[in-house]
């Protein structure tokens, strides 16, 4: 877990939320988690949460998919709730779908914390799929449920 949270430093230094980029082929790639200055996130349960990535994108795209999930017991769930079409998150915004090569995407969603989900500790990933399969942004960053 140190080494984790040591490469989370690392990798984010220019963040807000320090987080691990896992795979991220967009440039410049920012992540912000509401309410998240130190690993692991504290999320109350019964509460919404701000999720917010600002890249320059590397390629152009039609769609934008979102793929959010936590590791529990060692297998990737996709976090319930999730409306997966990223391009509603740009709606109203200077870079809507579909955007262009190196054009700068700032993107931000809602995540719900229900009430019903039980107090862990474990990792999110928040990915941003473009129309090609290719993983835009890619964020890790560990969390607590209280």
């Amino acid at each position: 877990m140190r080494v984790f949270l040591a490469v989370l430093c690392i990798a984010s230094a220019a963040s807000a939320t320090f987080f691990q980029d896992c795979g991220s082929v967009a440039s410049d790639v920012v992540f912000n988690l509401e309410d998240c200055d130190a690993v692991p996130c504290l999320l109350q349960r019964g509460r919404s949460y701000a999720v917010n990535f600002i890249f320059t994108a590397s390629q152009a795209s039609t769609s934008l998919k979102i793929g959010a999930s936590a590791s529990i017991g060692g297998i990737n769930v996709p976090w319930p709730g999730v409306d997966t079409d990223g391009c509603a998150w740009l709606e109203g915004t200077a870079t809507p779908c579909p955007y262009a090569a190196g054009a700068r995407v700032d993107w931000t969603m809602q995540a719900e914390v229900l009430s019903a989900y039980p107090a862990i500790s474990s990792v999110a990933t928040f990915k941003l799929i473009d129309e090609q399969g290719v993983f835009q942004t890619c964020a890790a960053v560990p969390f607590t449920i209280v």
